[in-house]
């Protein structure tokens, strides 16, 4: 019941204080990842999540916490990004732990969506490759 009333920065901190050990692997192999990219992951959408909460502009800005790359996935990841500062980066990290938990959301249809009512929006300047709706994770 703790987890349930308990802000997203928290369970990252809590993570990240777990012991290097068999609990911190676990949780991040149940996402198909290793703890130290799980670690970072983490860090990285508690940054991007205080950017929206405080109003900031996001779309086109170069994050300063870079999250790692992994080598490899237990489901569908994204081909080797060019900028892991920008945008694309972040929302292909939370897609993917949406796919995790649960494969049938629908963010990917409800982000086309507001693109497509904002067709002004440069993808390109968020990170996006030209490509991106041919990445796996994306269709």
């Amino acid at each position: 019941m703790t987890f349930e009333i308990s802000s997203f920065g928290t369970l990252s901190m809590m993570y990240k204080w777990l012991n290097a050990g068999h609990a911190r692997r676990k949780v991040a192999r149940f996402y198909g990842l290793t703890d130290t990219v799980m670690e970072s992951w983490l860090h990285s959408i508690v940054y991007v999540r205080n950017i929206c909460a405080h109003h900031s502009r996001l779309w086109n800005r170069r994050l300063s916490i870079n999250a790692l790359v992994p080598r490899n996935t237990h489901l569908p990841f994204i081909n080797t990004p060019q900028d892991t500062k920008r945008v694309y980066y972040i929302l292909s990290i939370i897609l993917y732990f949406l796919q995790a938990v649960n494969p049938q959301n629908t963010f990917v249809a409800r982000f086309k969506s507001l693109l497509a009512e904002y067709p002004k929006i440069d993808t390109v300047a968020m990170g996006f490759p030209c490509d991106w709706e041919n990445e796996t994770l994306w269709h």
